[in-house]
């Protein structure tokens, strides 16, 4: 157990996102995982105002971990990742061997915590989970509205592709708040 090793471990800040596409503006797995645990964290209050019953701090913790182990593995793209049913178990089935390598250097029960919200998000089973999902493909629209904006006509399928996934999302918690959210201007 090292804890200040792991504080020291900042490789997630180099991991580039979208590797395959010309970009006017680098994202790092870092800078993603922010931005995702502070859409999270909007939705929740959205959520509790209308009287949903959520665990923020849960929520935006998983949205906080939801990548870790792309400090290993990098961002795999998505085409490639998805192309196989094979390909994307044996991805999973890796990274659930390789989340235990992220948090070695906690104490046992930090670990664990920080692994359990891992996989409960790649689950996508709770609510909560569910939440991060939506915040990860918001801040994804988010990455591609910013880069079209600029001109950036390579991720304007991207863009639509994911904001049409979210138009049609179909859970209760997200009918609540989804009109507040989405909004097709950019």
């Amino acid at each position: 157990m090292n804890i200040f090793q792991h504080i020291l471990n900042r490789s997630l800040a180099h991991v580039t996102r979208f590797s395959s596409k010309p970009q006017h503006f680098q994202e790092s797995v870092a800078e993603h995982s922010f931005f995702v645990a502070y859409i999270a964290t909007i939705m929740c209050e959205l959520l509790e105002k209308d009287g949903e019953k959520i665990d923020k701090e849960k929520a935006i913790e998983m949205a906080l971990a939801h990548d870790m182990e792309e400090m290993f593995s990098g961002d795999i793209l998505g085409p490639f990742k998805h192309k196989l049913p094979e390909v994307s178990v044996a991805i999973r089935t890796l990274n659930q061997e390789m989340i235990k390598e992220v948090f070695a250097d906690l104490p046992q029960d930090l670990a664990r915590h920080f692994i359990s919200l891992w996989e409960e998000e790649g689950q996508r089973q709770t609510t909560e989970a569910q939440i991060v999902k939506v915040a990860d493909t918001l801040s994804l629209i988010a990455k591609c509205a910013e880069e079209v904006k600029v001109g950036n006509t390579f991720f304007q399928e991207m863009y639509e592709s994911q904001l049409k996934l979210l138009q049609n999302y179909n859970a209760e918690w997200w009918e609540k708040i989804k009109n507040q959210i989405l909004n097709t201007k950019y």
